[in-house]
């Protein structure tokens, strides 16, 4: 029995061993994919390369009453491949500042570019009074914690709800570039009542005419409600692309606009939605490419069929592909306000 307990202690040791070494090693290997990545994003976009990022800019008014005035930026780096001809960006870094009212918020998200799996997450946080709250998050490559530092007893963070931020973040990136994400399509609903062809085309010209002053007195407004994201990345066989997007809104998303250029092409998108922020009313897209230039606007009844098109182009399509694009970015904007 004696013996029994003793090799029993043995290999309890043994195993306690080959754990701590395993999570040493990992660590180590995190520190080391930590501070490759730091190189890479220091690199972004120099030597004559294209940089391959993404950003996100995101202000919002809290309470016109109380003005608690909320200001983000997220930033995405990755590498980009494309197998069989189509693109996939393999992301590897993400860093976030938030402010509020005087309190801040800083976060940096390390991830495996192989399978977006997270491996690191670093948030401190400072209040307007001076007090800072500071925390480190290791995990394994089942995305477990095994190492956790903080600089206080009670951190603001656990390791579940920053990888759970973590996710969030990676979703974001992956609604914006479709990077093998989808949003899907509306289920059938009851058709709504529609207006006649002309008074609804009178219709959204106004609402058109009323988003266009809302934008811009939102330019001037001291707070501003505005959501803007700049994707630097490879065409598809082409020179690299930037684009920018813009999101609208106050209760609700209510104007989109995209521009998208390269030493090649040039292609700007609007998208109107109705008041309430539900529906897509109108859409208008210009593309240039060399010495040629195409437009395109779809006007659409309460059920989203397309009533009326304008085109100088022999190739149209109703509107299809303009739907499906103000689709994915009212689902991304209102995950974005979901989570806010």
């Amino acid at each position: 029995m004696h013996k029994l307990t003793v090799l029993l202690a043995s290999l309890l040791i043994v195993t306690a061993a080959a754990a701590q070494n395993a999570k040493e090693a990992r660590i180590k290997e995190i520190r080391s994919a930590y501070a490759q990545a730091k190189k890479k994003i220091e690199q972004n976009g120099k030597g004559g390369k294209s940089p391959k990022d993404m950003s996100i800019i995101f202000n919002k008014l809290e309470d016109e009453n109380v003005p608690i005035y909320n200001e983000e930026s997220i930033n995405y780096y990755f590498d980009e491949t494309s197998p069989d001809g189509v693109a996939v960006k393999h992301l590897y870094f993400i860093s976030e500042n938030f402010m509020s009212h005087g309190n801040t918020r800083y976060r940096e998200i390390l991830l495996n570019p192989k399978d977006q799996q997270v491996m690191f997450c670093y948030m401190k946080g400072e209040t307007d009074a001076g007090f800072v709250v500071e925390s480190r998050y290791y995990y394994d490559t089942k995305g477990k914690c095994i190492e956790q530092k903080h600089n206080i007893q009670n951190s603001w963070t656990t390791d579940d709800s920053e990888k759970e931020d973590a996710e969030y973040y990676i979703k974001i990136f992956n609604m914006f570039t479709h990077n093998g994400y989808f949003t899907p399509l509306d289920p059938d609903t009851k058709a709504k009542p529609t207006t006649p062809k002309a008074q609804r085309m009178a219709q959204i010209r106004s609402i058109y005419a009323q988003a266009k002053d809302k934008i811009a007195k939102n330019e001037k407004a001291e707070m501003p409600n505005d959501l803007h994201i700049t994707i630097h990345e490879l065409g598809d066989d082409q020179p690299p692309v930037t684009t920018e997007i813009e999101m609208c809104f106050d209760t609700a998303c209510y104007f989109i606009s995209s521009h998208s250029t390269s030493m090649w092409m040039d292609g700007y998108s609007e998208y109107l939605f109705d008041p309430k922020g539900e529906s897509l009313i109108f859409s208008y897209t210009r593309g240039r490419e060399e010495n040629n230039e195409w437009e395109w606007r779809y006007y659409y009844d309460e059920n989203g069929k397309c009533i009326e098109t304008k085109s100088n182009s022999d190739e149209t399509d109703d509107g299809f592909y303009d739907k499906r694009a103000a689709k994915d970015y009212q689902a991304i904007f209102n995950t974005l306000i979901h989570e806010e």
